[in-house]
């Protein structure tokens, strides 16, 4: 069996399967260069077929608005049998080069941003091949098993259900993360996070990580914190989620990549309340009530509200998590955090005021600014117990922090 990550690694020029960033989301509408609309000659000759624009491949369907279950779907007697529609049917069994074809109109009728590539994948996920190698099989026929599981999975996504929850899991760096309802979708930008840092700080991955320990606050599915210690980039790893879902598959995924993170249930740095961490990291919600009222429905609609939206103006729970990062960092160590694009020069502002001893502003691969960074002021040679003064230690940066924003040397 060809292993997961093989099959979804090419995942990431999709969209909305990479789902969109949170703050710039596609119109459902938008069909790429080179999807074209189903015609006439997608229709297998001599059946009388509903549109594919409505319909899988040979299947009928349920309305654009019901949700994928057990109830919602046509009953078996309003289904035509097998002996009549393909495969098994007239035209004989259908081959990979159809059933993409067919698969893209019916995406394409749903709104589905990029309806081939999402068919390509859901084919390719039920065949159990990497999604390039389908054009070296064009011919080859489906069973009507392979056939049935492609329509099942076919109708999830035209439900407008995220193509990760579709297929179980989502790649994110090297690994692949279970994600379902209740687990936000790790994201591209979120991958450039741990790179951007990486640079910011000029510290380098080697035989000793580059952090003593990190915290991961809102880790979701687990992303940064396993990416953090499954790459060797700090010696202890904590993360913290408020959902028990979302913990559950952290638990999961970090059993599955082998890595040790410490995971706790709670908000923000509750779980770890009177630790301290030489790196804080953090993808927390960001979108505005507006924007999320007006994303994609793969966004709105299936992921968990409380890990994407944060207020009127999106930034609910970003200030108390920087209030609560500061006093929580070690001496010289630093915070970093994915925020809007819209965002970031308030965010920035906001670690200032708590005591940063200087904030950097970084874009992400879209050439938008994303990340902001922060690090914290030295220990004052005096306090022999700067380290894990907490409070203390965020008065002392107070002092010297600077009102602009500061550039740091690399290397």
């Amino acid at each position: 069996m060809t292993p997961r990550s093989t099959l979804l690694r090419h995942a990431r020029d999709r969209s909305p399967g990479a789902q969109p960033s949170r703050d710039a989301q596609p119109s459902g509408g938008t069909q790429p260069p080179g999807d074209a609309q189903p015609s006439e000659e997608t229709q297998p000759p001599g059946d009388a077929q509903p549109s594919e624009e409505t319909q899988p491949p040979g299947d009928a369907q349920p309305s654009r608005d019901a949700q994928p279950s057990e109830d919602a779907q046509p009953s078996e007697e309003a289904q035509p049998s097998e002996g009549t529609q393909p495969p098994g049917g007239a035209q004989g069994p259908l081959a990979v080069a159809e059933i993409i074809r067919r698969s893209a109109g019916y995406l394409a009728g749903k709104g589905v941003e990029n309806p081939r590539l999402d068919g390509e994948h859901i084919l390719s996920h039920v065949l159990e091949m990497a999604r390039l190698d389908l054009y070296l099989h064009f011919d080859r026929p489906l069973s009507p098993g392979e056939l049935a599981a492609c329509r099942t999975l076919l109708r999830r996504r035209g439900a407008r259900e995220p193509l990760q929850y579709v297929l179980g899991s989502a790649p994110f760096r090297d690994l692949e993360l279970k994600v379902g309802p209740g687990v936000a979708v790790p994201r591209p930008e979120t991958e450039r996070l741990l790179d951007v840092l990486l640079e910011t700080t000029g510290r380098r991955p080697g035989p000793t990580p580059p952090f003593a320990s990190a915290l991961d606050v809102g880790t979701g599915s687990g992303a940064i914190a396993l990416a953090l210690a499954k790459e060797r980039l700090a010696v202890a790893v904590a993360a913290t989620d408020v959902s028990p879902a979302a913990l559950a598959a952290a638990r999961s995924n970090a059993a599955d990549a082998g890595v040790q993170v410490d995971f706790g249930e709670g908000a923000l740095l509750s779980p770890v309340a009177g630790r301290t961490f030489d790196l804080i990291v953090s993808n927390p919600p960001y979108l505005t009530s507006d924007e999320w009222r007006s994303a994609p429905p793969e966004v709105r609609q299936w992921e968990p509200r409380d890990a994407m939206e944060a207020g009127a103006d999106g930034l609910d729970v970003i200030r108390p998590l920087v209030l609560a990062a500061m006093p929580a960092l070690r001496p010289n160590g630093w915070a970093a955090l994915e925020v809007g694009r819209f965002q970031t020069e308030i965010v920035a502002g906001i670690f200032r005021e708590a005591g940063a001893a200087a904030v950097e502003v970084r874009e992400d691969l879209a050439g938008l600014p994303r990340y902001v960074f922060a690090r914290k002021a030295e220990a004052a040679r005096t306090s022999a117990t700067a380290r894990d003064a907490g409070p203390a230690c965020a008065a002392q940066a107070s002092r010297d922090r600077s009102p602009h924003r500061e550039e740091f040397p690399v290397g």
